[in-house]
């Protein structure tokens, strides 16, 4: 399983809040390959995506990101981290 991570270097984590753009601000709120997702979602659903994340932003909808995808992506910005980590970052 690849570490999902922002093009800054940070690893995704569930929650977490990004700018998607110029100004549209949204959140992770599904993890596929760890099975998690925030209340509302099904992680269940995305399951046959294989990896990656799950993006809510407002003027999109929801967003499919692989791994790759994701780290190369520089207007999928970091502004709020979600709670604890349960790994190094």
């Amino acid at each position: 399983m690849s570490r999902l991570r922002y093009n800054a270097g940070q690893d995704v984590r569930l929650g977490d809040s990004i700018r998607w753009g110029q100004a549209d601000v949204g959140s992770v709120v599904v993890m596929i390959a760890e099975q998690t997702a925030m209340p509302g979602y099904d992680a269940g659903e995305w399951d046959y995506l294989g990896d990656g994340c799950m993006l809510y932003v407002p003027s999109a909808g929801l967003v499919h990101y692989r791994p790759k995808g994701l780290v190369a992506d520089a207007g999928v910005v970091l502004v709020q981290r979600a709670g604890p980590s349960v790994g190094p970052d």
